[in-house]
Order: C-alpha cells, then sequence, then structure tokens
C-alpha cells in the first residue's frame, strides 16, 4: 500500500509540471496504477485479516484497471488526434481546440472528467470502491487501520483533482 500510495502521490506531482499532453497522460497512468496499487495492498490487508474490507478494496483495485484502460486510451487517441491535427503536443500552444475540434474536445473532457475520479463516471466508482475499503480497514481499529488511513490520506489529496484542467495557460 506504501508504494502505491508514494506512486500516485509522485505520479500526479510529475504530470502536473508537465506542458507535454503525451507525458502528462503517462504520469497520470503512474498515479493511477498507483490507486491500483493501493487497493491490492489493502486487499492483502485484508485476507490476512479475513476481513471484508479486503474483497471491496480487491474489487476497487481490479475494476479501476478495467477504468483506466478504457479513459486512458480514451485520452491517448485524443491526444494523438490533437497531435495529427495540430502538429504540437505542448498545451500552452492548444488554446482554442473546441471550436477546430468540438469532438475530440468534447470526448477528451469526457475522458478528463473519468481520469480525475469525478462521478457519474468510471473513475470515480472503481476509485470509490478502493476508498470504501480503506475507510472499512481504518474503522476496524486494528494496526493496519493506520496504515489504511495514511493511504487514504494520501490518495485523497487535492493536487489529483487538477487532471480535470486540460490545457494551462500560456506562459
Amino acid at each position: 500500500m506504501g508504494l502505491g500510495a508514494v506512486s500516485a502521490l509522485f505520479g500526479i506531482a510529475f504530470a502536473l509540471a508537465q506542458n507535454d499532453l503525451k507525458r502528462l497522460l503517462a504520469y497520470s497512468s503512474v498515479e493511477n496504477i498507483g490507486i491500483i496499487l493501493v487497493g491490492l495492498g489493502a486487499a492483502m490487508l485484508g485476507a490476512a485479516n479475513s476481513a471484508s474490507w479486503g474483497r471491496i478494496a480487491l474489487a476497487g483495485a481490479l475494476l479501476h484497471v478495467w477504468n483506466h484502460g478504457a479513459f486512458k486510451s480514451l485520452l491517448f487517441f485524443g491526444a494523438g488526434s490533437v497531435l495529427q491535427a495540430t502538429g504540437t503536443r505542448e498545451m500552452s500552444r492548444l488554446g482554442g481546440l473546441w471550436r477546430a475540434m468540438p469532438w475530440t474536445t468534447g470526448l477528451f473532457a469526457l475522458g478528463a472528467i473519468a481520469v480525475s475520479g469525478l462521478p457519474p463516471l468510471n473513475g470515480f466508482v472503481s476509485e470509490w470502491l478502493v476508498y470504501l475499503g480503506l475507510f472499512d480497514a481504518a474503522a476496524s481499529r486494528n494496526p493496519s487501520g493506520l496504515i489504511a488511513m495514511l493511504a487514504a490520506i494520501i490518495l485523497g489529496c487535492p493536487g489529483r483533482w487538477p487532471l480535470l484542467l486540460i490545457s494551462k495557460p500560456p506562459q
């Protein structure tokens, strides 16, 4: 769980520092793999304690594998379409694409909302299951509960939410 939490935290930190669209998406994948690892770690702790919260975390981790494949492929296809149309991946030069590419913009925005884990899309559902497993573990008042609570705090850091922004303002 610790490795997953660190991966999620550093993945999103590196993603926020990017100006290259595909690199931002790649570092976002590092963050999402961290979420999956936290869920798998919680599942292993739950299996060791014969706890039901481990099964909830496992369900969330496995669902997030599926969901990440869906929304990240949508985002990479959108990034490829933008690259093909504009010839650049530099986000500061991509303003006003919604007029020239309305379908791509709409679908990319949908993928960005999903990757941000906002309701009602698939990224929210799988992350919520991981969180439910972590919250139930924390409420169980055993030694693994403290680890689960720390992982939930790290995953819930506000730095993950700005991925909803599709482009950065010009420098």
